[in-house]
């Protein structure tokens, strides 16, 4: 008898096939996740256990739905503090900022710290959209409303992870970014400024010539001026950071044992002509402080004989600044005639 083996191949063919598509049923389902693009993470500091701020930004595939979720998980002993809540943390869609609450409502987002290494972001029913950039900022670098005052710490050296998870887009939308952690991030850097002060005095000498007792008389290098006028020029200049002053110490005009009595003379030209004076008068092209009683501007002329005392002062590094000396001189009728001369000693000192 003739057997039908087409009948019986066609019979196994499809019995194999049944059960193949039985086995397939009962087997799990995966959804392909979707992943974000240009993922990263800004760390203020990557020092190992070392307090940090971040702004984590990434390029989403698709958008977020109401009451869809991001979840940040950090590995490699990350700490988030307990005390860190949603004010120390901004969210922004195409950087347009939104609300942020601890729990979410409406068009507010809620934000948790759901444990020492996870955030949990949950939308109210604001959607974001299609290829939006989501910028998550934490710590200080947090400014919007109030600045946040709590920071991530650091884990140990080695390569940290920020994954990203959630319920977020339509299939589920993750992403993985990498930061390294390392023993220190800081360099220090130094460099010396050598302290400096220059001091000059432009004129070694200076001469009233013969002095009236009729008129006022100031010193130059011409045999004395009938006219107010500056005898020499001081500069100083000093990186110093507490400035400097000038100081001087000389007799008054002397011969043998006769001598012209100082000024102390506030808002007067010449003196008193007829009266014995001498004394000094200072004018500047800066700003230090010239000494109540030495200032030209008023004028004041003021001369303390045998004592060091300060005529100027400045407060803080100045370049170069020109001071004006100027030296008044009136005697009486019945000065004692001779040769009269002093010997002034300028110092400059600065504070460092």
């Amino acid at each position: 008898m003739k057997k039908n083996y087409k009948k019986i191949y066609l019979f196994k063919f499809t019995s194999i096939l049944s059960i193949l598509a039985v086995l397939f049923a009962s087997l799990p389902h995966f959804a392909m996740a979707a992943s974000v693009t240009s993922f990263s993470v800004l760390l203020s500091r990557e020092k190992a256990s070392t307090l940090t701020n971040m702004t984590i930004t990434f390029t989403l595939p698709a958008g977020i739905d109401a009451d869809e979720t991001i979840i940040l998980t950090f590995d490699n002993s990350t700490s988030i503090p307990v005390a860190l809540d949603y004010t120390d943390i901004d969210l922004k869609d195409d950087a347009a900022e939104l609300t942020l609450a601890a729990a979410p409502s409406g068009s507010t987002w809620g934000v948790v710290r759901t444990s020492s290494t996870v955030i949990t972001f949950t939308n109210g029913d604001t959607p974001i959209g299609n290829t939006s950039v989501v910028e998550i900022q934490i710590g200080t670098h947090a400014t919007a409303g109030v600045t946040g005052d709590q920071q991530i710490t650091n884990g140990s050296a080695g390569t940290t992870t920020l994954a990203l998870s959630g319920t977020m887009g339509n299939p589920d939308i993750t992403g993985t970014a990498a930061m390294s952690i390392i023993a220190d991030d800081q360099v220090v850097i130094t460099a010396t400024v050598a302290p400096t002060i220059t001091f000059t005095i432009g004129d070694t000498t200076t001469e009233f010539g013969t002095l009236s007792s009729s008129a006022a008389t100031w010193a130059d290098n011409a045999g004395g001026s009938a006219t107010d006028t500056s005898a020499f020029n001081l500069t100083v200049a000093t990186n110093a950071t507490g400035g400097y002053v000038v100081s001087y110490n000389g007799a008054t005009l002397t011969s043998g044992s006769d001598t012209i009595n100082v000024a102390s003379l506030s808002a007067n030209a010449d003196g008193n002509p007829g009266t014995e004076e001498f004394g000094q008068s200072i004018s500047t092209n800066g700003d230090a402080t010239i000494v109540d009683g030495y200032r030209h501007a008023d004028p004041d002329w003021t001369w303390v004989a045998s004592t060091t005392t300060t005529i100027i002062s400045e407060t803080g590094p100045t370049a170069t600044e020109t001071f004006s000396m100027y030296y008044l001189a009136n005697i009486t009728g019945a000065t004692e005639a001779g040769a009269y001369s002093t010997t002034v000693t300028y110092i400059a000192t600065a504070t460092f």
